[in-house]
């Protein structure tokens, strides 16, 4: 059986703890084109991590009361575990201070609009021939 055009898109982790958002969020990058894996929190995002090798990007919350650490820390933890996955961090609380982005990172406030998500993902992989 030929393999299907759906087979080369994208794959990104999205780590929201708010159920709504994360649905959301899932639809939006889906409905552009891109393969989406879902984490309700940073611990879970790491696991995911470790055992899906082929996550180009990932888009996470900052606060997830659920998790040990917050989006900003994972965030530096994936860029410095894995430089080749992308991230955007995106809160409607928590603004970055000095430090918390790690290299490469963006940050957008919440609430997201969908062409502006996509356009950031879009922006994201193509950093660094990504």
């Amino acid at each position: 059986m030929p393999k299907s055009k759906s087979d080369h898109r994208p794959r990104i982790l999205v780590v929201e703890d708010e159920a709504l958002v994360r649905m959301t969020l899932v639809d939006v990058l889906e409905d552009a084109g891109f393969k989406v894996i879902e984490a309700v929190h940073a611990d879970e995002a790491l696991r995911v991590l470790k055992a899906v090798w082929d996550i180009q990007a990932m888009v996470t919350d900052v606060e997830m009361p659920r998790g040990s650490i917050n989006g900003f820390e994972l965030a530096r933890q994936v860029r410095a575990s894995r430089r080749d996955i992308r991230v955007l961090i995106a809160s409607g609380r928590a603004a970055p201070k000095p430090g918390d982005l790690p290299e490469g990172a963006l940050f957008i406030g919440k609430p997201v609009h969908p062409e502006t998500l996509v356009r950031l993902i879009g922006t994201l992989l193509t950093v660094d021939g990504g």
